[in-house]
């Protein structure tokens, strides 16, 4: 019988197998060789395939997104629309960034180059981007990553537009009123606890790495810390909720491989972590306990469970980030 909170190894390799052979057998509802495709549920299998590692084996999937890119660069959340969503852009723009650092090819890099001259152009005045689903926060910070990940897989790191564009991105971040150490949005997910999350692992950690901002670092353990007292005691989050939970283990991982503080924060991660394990359905996770699986949770729930294995090694977190290379 095993110990309360605990994972053993082979349990989560297997749960790991099961649910990347399950993700496979759904791929008429995320691949766009089975037809039109919600791109942000693509976006989060295609993060599955760039850490389990089989990226060579899926270059079609990847390809396949130049494919229904809008003219202005940009990609819309359905793949055969014509509104552009400045959240879906940078997010399958910085797949493709890491996709295309193993497959080389021409085209898609062709289709990143596009991407990132229609997110630069997008900037407002005080520095955030703007989409009509997300929040301001949720919105920069997804644009904010995109350039970190397109500068590190690029190797333009010194590039003084893209720093000047996602350092004033950081400010806008910095300058909104924080409560008890959490970003609060109140017109979105008003817990803060999905946004904070986010927040920390594009925009903060990235200004880290990037531009050696000491700031950040005192700033991500005091909003950790608060994530800590925001943990239910069954190790859940934000009522019960899978999305947001698995938000807070992958953030709280980040910090702590980030800021040598892995021997502080592992107990919490490992309690949030053996909670989704408990709670998740036969095959993949819902939104919330007992309710029915979807591909998009079931990714980000099996992303969460390859970055705790990966947590669990000696390897650096930030290649899973791609902050370093």
């Amino acid at each position: 019988m095993r110990a309360i909170d605990q994972i053993d190894e082979v349990e989560l390799n297997q749960i790991i197998e099961s649910e990347w052979n399950y993700l496979l057998s759904e791929a008429s509802n995320w691949s766009l060789l089975r037809g039109k495709q919600d791109m942000e549920i693509l976006e989060h299998v295609l993060r599955c395939i760039l850490h389990v590692g089989n990226t060579s084996d899926h270059a079609e999937d990847f390809a396949a997104c130049v494919n229904v890119q809008n003219s202005d660069g940009g990609w819309s959340k359905m793949s055969h629309a014509e509104k552009t969503s400045i959240w879906i852009t940078t997010f399958v723009g910085l797949k493709l960034c890491r996709g295309n650092l193993i497959l080389k090819n021409q085209k898609i890099e062709e289709s990143i180059q596009r991407a990132l001259e229609y997110v630069l152009s997008s900037q407002e005045d005080d520095g955030h981007w703007s989409d009509v689903e997300w929040s301001h926060l949720d919105t920069t910070c997804s644009v904010t990553v995109f350039l970190t990940v397109y500068q590190v897989t690029h190797d333009q790191k010194k590039d003084d537009r893209i720093n000047k564009a996602r350092r004033r991105g950081y400010d806008f971040i910095m300058n909104w009123q924080r409560g008890s150490g959490l970003w609060k949005d109140d017109t979105f997910h008003p817990a803060g606890i999905e946004t904070t999350a986010h927040l920390m692992q594009y925009t903060l950690i990235p200004a880290y790495f990037m531009d050696g901002i000491e700031e950040a670092q005192k700033i991500c353990l005091d909003a950790a810390d608060s994530l800590v007292d925001e943990q239910a005691e069954n190790g859940s989050w934000d009522s019960e909720n899978m999305d947001h939970t698995m938000d807070a283990c992958r953030n709280l991982i980040l910090v702590a491989d980030t800021f040598n503080q892995k021997e502080k924060y592992s107990s919490v991660i490992r309690k949030g972590v053996r909670w989704l394990l408990d709670e998740k359905n036969e095959l993949g996770w819902g939104d919330f306990k007992e309710e029915p699986t979807n591909v998009e949770r079931t990714a980000d729930g099996l992303d969460t469970l390859l970055k705790y294995r990966r947590f669990c090694s000696d390897e650096p977190m930030s290649h899973f980030w791609a902050y370093s290379k």
